[in-house]
């Protein structure tokens, strides 16, 4: 089937208002019968990073309500995109699976893999609907956990900063960010920036952030054109500029030596015990750090890759999936209602504050160096939405292009040949995709 290229646009609004008569709401979805949860059993799968111990404590007090079991089904992050694709399209499938959502729609097919959820009645209940619809049908394919996720800021240890002289830094351009690490590997042990190089995801985040930003007001006319294959990769210089800069963090000596075998996992511990000072990732990674190391306080800054700071942000969050080759659909749509209410979801929040994806839930007070993040740039609307999520369509060979800046991390590769090979990689993943542009 041949598919034109369709350039859309997402606006996310953040602002949780209080529906009228939404005590109704919330009382009218308890009062649904859901006896059809009663001795099933729910297989739920996710990812490593994904998974919180918050869930276990959700699906506990779910099976003491409505005698229904959950089967956490949780794979390694370099695995679960793959496995997730393998699983949909040969039928094999749990009840439920968590993604990125809606951002990995097209990658995962949902239109024929994933049932419709948009009619089901956690729907009115949304602080955020307009951010989860499908960009192309319009429709929701997955439960939300949260209104907003992936905001891509650079967390600091504070006192080993403080250490070095410099106190709540917020630098204003580039220079001033490679000033901070300059000055921090004069007067420190401590690796100025923490790269976890054997998770691929994370070393993406540096450019998938940056190239937009750096592309500013072209940002869109230059996805349209790659989606429709009137340019390449190499032929935006703002993207080869951006990882050129990333590069030039390993040549300067500003990256920790461990990069290729430390991960995601392993960074939490490395900055507590002060081995690096920074770390570029993403916000669920402060609050769960906060929680679990709060005798450290971590502050905050996004790395200014324009002439000012300006938040790069994903325009996705996590959402449950109902795959339609399940043997339990029913189920599984009446698990997800159960799963949404504000009795469950509290618990997590409870254990990670943060912003929930329903308006009648309860999420805390958000961790301090995050909370600032969406005071100065979210609720400002001085954001954009990072690469990955612009180009939806193309996801399912980003992986590619996540371990060819690997390789440049690991000096295999320089800024000029990622985009060279990836061009291969990438007009190949639209041919068999059915883009006509790629004939």
């Amino acid at each position: 089937m041949k598919r034109n290229c369709v350039k859309s646009i997402i606006s996310i609004a953040l602002t949780a208002s209080m529906m009228c008569g939404m005590g109704f709401t919330v009382q009218a979805a308890e009062a649904e019968d859901f006896s059809v949860l009663e001795g099933k059993t729910i297989s739920f799968m996710t990812s490593q990073s994904k998974f919180f111990d918050a869930y276990q404590t959700m699906a506990d007090a779910i099976e003491a309500d409505y005698g229904c079991k959950v089967d956490f089904q949780v794979v390694p992050d370099d695995q679960y995109t793959s496995m997730t694709n393998l699983k949909l399209s040969t039928g094999e499938v749990p009840d439920v699976l968590e993604q990125n959502y809606p951002s990995q729609n097209a990658t995962m097919n949902v239109y024929e893999y994933c049932e419709d959820l948009s009619e089901e009645s956690w729907v009115s209940r949304l602080v955020n609907p307009d951010m989860l619809k499908d960009p192309k049908d319009g429709k929701l394919y997955a439960l939300p956990k949260e209104s907003s996720s992936g905001y891509q800021v650079v967390y600091y240890n504070k006192a080993l900063l403080e250490s070095c002289g410099i106190t709540d830094p917020e630098p204003q351009n580039y220079q001033e960010f490679l000033d901070i690490l300059k000055t921090i590997k004069e007067k420190s042990e401590a690796a100025p920036f923490l790269q976890t190089n054997k998770d691929n995801w994370e070393t993406q985040i540096f450019m998938t952030g940056g190239i937009p930003i750096m592309l500013g007001d072209k940002a869109g006319e230059t996805y349209e054109k790659l989606l429709n294959n009137e340019i390449t990769w190499s032929d935006i210089p703002e993207a080869t500029d951006v990882l050129q800069r990333y590069i030039d963090l390993y040549t300067e000596g500003y990256v920790n030596e461990d990069n290729l075998s430390v991960g995601y996992d392993d960074a939490a511990e490395i900055m507590a015990s002060e081995k690096a000072a920074m770390y570029l990732t993403v916000d669920q990674w402060a609050t769960d750090f906060s929680k679990n190391h709060p005798e450290v306080e971590l502050g905050s800054f996004v790395i200014p890759f324009g002439d000012k700071p300006v938040l790069p942000t994903g325009n996705y969050v996590q959402g449950l999936f109902v795959p339609k080759a399940g043997t339990q659909v029913d189920a599984a749509k009446a698990f997800l209602q159960v799963w949404s209410m504000p009795k469950y979801q509290d618990l997590y929040y409870a254990e990670n504050p943060g912003y929930p994806a329903f308006n009648d839930v309860n999420g805390g007070e958000a961790t301090a160096c995050v909370q600032s993040i969406v005071d100065k740039y979210i609720t400002t609307g001085n954001y954009v939405y990072e690469l990955n999520g612009q180009l939806s369509d193309a996801n399912g060979c980003f992986n590619d292009l996540w371990n060819f800046y690997v390789e440049a991390a690991a000096g295999e590769k320089d800024a000029e040949s990622v985009w060279e090979d990836f061009q291969f990689v990438y007009e190949d993943y639209m041919e068999q995709q059915g883009f006509e542009a790629f004939e």
